[in-house]
């Protein structure tokens, strides 16, 4: 029974090697994988968290889904078959895990009344595994926030870290949880996480499952203010020495109830001695949080410890992807250490330009000569030669369906290719395709009760470009005057 464990991590990485085989085009997982509502790395994860779960007569949805993509893709998934199989037989007679990593295993069956509040597996899945890839560095910070709370000059209090968009605040927030299991929240703007109530409801049974605190539900004043929360915060660290830490990633995305005097999501001014608030924020300026006790962190573009971080990643995406990057840098008379430290400049600090640059790159979708000033110089200038091209490969169609539909999104945040048709007065397929197309700038969400996938704006910076951009205020009044004629207003 002992040796079961490694066995079963042996066949996880015969996975994850035979997933990336198999569906190793980039361009084709990243279409299809979409199309089936997945990506390849969430695919991988919810593989090797459910392979020892399920039961030999059911298929795991995430086998189905593989199923799914070889409809389309042609590609054989009997090996997959294979291996489950195999995983399974290693397993057999030993209890079912629940689903997941150990960062919210313990959340899995939680008191039924408490089970719609928490937002673990979907913070889980849709933000902590798909960050885990190929994250780097990044020591220096979480030194930062460790001696932070373990200062005693600060007895309680706020850890407030600040940033670009796309600096990689969110990606050291979900390590952080990683790493020390801290209980969390991450906002996405406009997204149903985001508000108020979504976060008091989450972090409140959070503390109960955790603490094991005397509540088996929540009442409905849990999510009007944090008289609630801040009782129990004072219940659960009274109970133990070792601080009680929550993460709250990009407060500056959550909603604005409008209340004078009150931090967004209610988060108290005074906290309980041994509580800690991990915060992040675009800056200071983007968001002024109003608390007794805070300490703050800038992640600066130039700073040292984020240009070492960020040259880390860049050399380890050029290992990683060596044979696909052989030729290109080849043809550019580059050497991988040269291309690292001038890619650096051209990223001007920004990690999420790395993140969308390199991969293109090295898949030969950027148009790029080889000369290293041939990059975009920065993150808005990417999204920017992006959309140049988008327009230039058919200037009509992207005026008339790609720029209204994404333009759409930005607008109305998050919602589904059958509403932006509808709104504006497009057919329906050019719109599914112009989702397709958009679809590496798009996040999709849970599907509606009517089976349409919901979709959002990736990423804050690209929401950011998108409403500076020529032509929102057109598509903006095309969707206020379908408001305006769908709904009967009283005029009296």
């Amino acid at each position: 029974m002992a040796e079961e464990p490694d066995q079963l991590a042996a066949l996880s990485r015969r996975l994850r090697a035979l997933v990336a085989g198999t569906f190793g085009d980039r361009y084709q997982v990243r279409v299809v994988a979409d199309r089936a509502g997945i990506s390849r790395n969430t695919l991988s994860a919810a593989l090797n968290a459910r392979l020892g779960a399920d039961r030999k007569d059911h298929k795991v949805p995430a086998l189905r889904t593989l199923e799914r993509i070889a409809d389309v893709t042609g590609a054989d998934v009997g090996p997959l078959e294979e291996l489950r199989e195999a995983a399974l037989r290693q397993v057999d007679g030993v209890a079912p895990v629940s689903p997941g990593s150990p960062v919210w295993s313990e959340f899995a069956t939680p008191p039924a009344g408490l089970a719609d509040d928490l937002l673990v597996a979907d913070f889980a899945y849709g933000i902590l595994e798909p960050l885990a890839r190929g994250f780097v560095g990044r020591n220096r910070y979480i030194d930062a926030v460790e001696a932070a709370i373990e200062d005693t000059a600060l007895p309680s209090g706020y850890i407030l870290i600040t940033g670009e968009p796309g600096i990689g605040k969110t990606s050291l927030m979900a390590e952080l949880v990683r790493r020390r299991k801290w209980l969390h929240h991450f906002n996405v703007a406009a997204s149903g996480a985001s508000t108020t109530e979504a976060f008091l409801r989450n972090v409140c049974a959070q503390l109960i499952v955790r603490y094991h605190l005397d509540h088996t539900s929540l009442p409905p004043r849990a999510g009007r203010d944090g008289l609630f929360l801040l009782g129990l915060l004072g219940t659960a660290a009274a109970r133990q020495d070792t601080p009680l830490v929550i993460v709250v990633d990009a407060i500056d995305e959550a909603a604005d109830d409008g209340r004078p005097g009150i931090n967004r999501l209610a988060l108290p001014r005074q906290l309980p001695d041994n509580v800690y608030v991990v915060v992040t924020s675009r800056g200071r300026n983007a968001y002024e949080l109003d608390a007794d006790r805070i300490r703050h962190m800038e992640i600066g573009d130039d700073d040292e410890a984020n240009q070492a971080d960020l040259l880390l990643y860049v050399e380890t995406f050029i290992e990683d992807n060596a044979e696909r990057l052989a030729d290109v840098l080849a043809s550019a008379g580059q050497k991988s250490h040269d291309f690292a430290k001038q890619f650096l400049e051209r990223s001007e600090g920004n990690f999420l330009y790395a993140v969308r640059v390199l991969p293109e790159i090295a898949g030969g979708e950027l148009l790029w000569r080889g000369d290293i000033d041939d990059l975009p110089l920065g993150l808005r200038e990417y999204y920017r030669r992006h959309w140049v091209t988008m327009r230039a490969a058919d200037p009509e169609l992207f005026d008339e369906v790609h720029q209204p539909v994404i333009l759409g999104f930005a607008i109305l945040h998050q919602t589904t290719a059958e509403i932006i048709a509808q709104t504006l007065s497009l057919p329906l397929h050019p719109v599914r395709t112009a989702v397709a197309t958009w679809q590496e700038f798009l996040n999709r969400g849970r599907p509606r009760a009517d089976g349409h996938p919901v979709y959002r704006i990736y990423h804050k910076s690209f929401l950011d470009f998108l409403s500076t951009t020529a032509g929102i205020d057109a598509v903006e009044k095309r969707l206020l005057d379908f408001v305006d004629d769908a709904v009967e207003w009283d005029d009296e």
